[in-house]
């Protein structure tokens, strides 16, 4: 029997943290929802936990986190038919933002790659809902969509980053919680 004394977290502390941010992710999807006629999708703040999560607790917390949370939250408001696009769509967002953000660690470094990998994440969530949303619905109804991707994504970064910064300073354990 050997004695694990480490300061990370263990296994059920992950399961736990994962199964919160899930559901606060599913919580900002839903919480304002602004429709769009010609592809009956909506805008949300879901982006502001996801790039909370990418910046906060590394890629696979913000894929699975990003991901479930946005498809639970379209299952849940009788949007069902973006469920898979948004698990996809968002869950690969959240991993390739916490990539890039996991990429330099500490320091000033950071705030460039936070920005990059706002950019990657934004290049990605606009893509992934356009081309999907041409198949479902044709290419004019998803290009209608794409300016409000575009101001949903920049409004998760405006409020996701400086919540990740105020996190990090009331609690600065958060930094071991990467994964």
């Amino acid at each position: 029997m050997t004695n694990k004394s480490s300061s990370a977290p263990g296994t059920a502390f992950r399961i736990a943290t994962l199964a919160v941010l899930t559901a606060v992710t599913a919580v900002f999807t839903l919480v304002i929802r602004i429709p769009i006629a010609p592809t009956r999708g909506y805008l949300n703040l879901g982006d502001v936990a996801i790039y909370f999560c990418a910046f906060s607790f590394g890629p696979f917390t913000a894929l699975a986190a990003g991901g479930l949370g946005t498809a639970l939250a379209d299952l849940l408001s009788g949007y069902a038919q973006f469920a898979p696009i948004s698990l996809l769509v968002h869950g690969l967002q959240g991993l390739v933002a916490g990539l890039i953000a996991s990429s330099g660690r500490g320091g000033r470094a950071e705030t460039p790659l936070w920005l990059l990998a706002v950019c990657a994440g934004t290049l990605i969530m606009c893509s992934g809902y356009l081309a999907a949303e041409s198949l479902l619905f044709g290419f004019g109804a998803a290009l209608v969509e794409l300016p409000g991707n575009l101001l949903q994504n920049l409004a998760g970064a405006l409020a996701g980053i400086p919540l990740a910064l105020a996190v990090r300073r009331a609690y600065p354990p958060i930094r071991e919680f990467r994964w």
